[in-house]
């Protein structure tokens, strides 16, 4: 089953320094038939202003990750952990048992990022933080592991659920063919456009993926920038 959704059909939120896509119900936006898919419970699509920021918040048992596009962030936390991550770079959280953390635009520009927030295998656990700049080399017509919880799937960064976050940035034209993990999975598209089996997606939409084998994806001409979560 593939359940496609436009752009146009995400939850917007715009409050000045904060400017937020919600695919799931987050924050002031409730809607309870669309509560998360399997194991993802949040994939926000957000654009900060220069000197926005998220003050000191609390976290727990959840799988956090953010993958910059634009800009620069800073992530500080009650753990000890600080660290910037700029485009191309992805960090990754497990709030186990609890952990208050903040995050702010570091730079001079807008950024543009991805939080995507996934339940974990089991409740608890000492938090943890760490993150990853990639090249664009890693992401050149292939589908890269960013975050991964399974053995067999190998990436710079783990969370504790059997899930994988890919990223590709792929040429016109090129194809390429995913075989799922799990029984649930979300596609979406940050730039170009994207062939997923008979789905054409532009940029801001996204496909719920459930109880499906593998999944064909080729780039439209301008080539494809996208993010695939595998789940299970």
């Amino acid at each position: 089953m593939k359940l496609l959704v436009r752009a146009s059909e995400r939850h917007h939120s715009h409050e000045g320094w904060l400017e937020t896509y919600f695919h799931f119900s987050f924050s002031d936006y409730y809607d309870r038939s669309n509560l998360g898919w399997g194991a993802l419970r949040v994939f926000n699509d957000d654009f900060i202003a220069p000197g926005g920021k998220f003050g000191l918040h609390p976290h727990a048992n959840y799988e956090i990750m953010t993958v910059m596009m634009e800009g620069e962030m800073e992530h500080t936390d009650s753990k000890g952990h600080k660290g910037t991550i700029g485009p191309l770079a992805v960090q990754a959280m497990s709030a186990g048992t609890g952990v208050f953390h903040s995050e702010a635009n570091a730079g001079q520009i807008r950024t543009h990022s991805l939080q995507i927030w996934i339940e974990p295998q089991r409740k608890g656990g000492e938090p943890t933080w760490k993150s990853h700049s990639f090249k664009a080399a890693d992401l050149h017509n292939k589908l890269a592991a960013l975050v991964s919880g399974v053995d067999s799937v190998p990436a710079p960064l783990h969370i504790r659920q059997n899930a994988v976050v890919y990223r590709a940035k792929l040429d016109g034209g090129k194809k390429l063919e995913h075989l799922f993990l799990g029984s649930h999975a979300y596609l979406f598209v940050i730039s170009g456009e994207l062939q997923a089996d008979s789905d054409l997606l532009a940029p801001g939409d996204s496909l719920k993926i459930r109880d499906e084998q593998k999944i064909g994806l080729k780039a439209g001409e301008s080539g494809a920038d996208f993010v695939l979560i595998d789940l299970p």
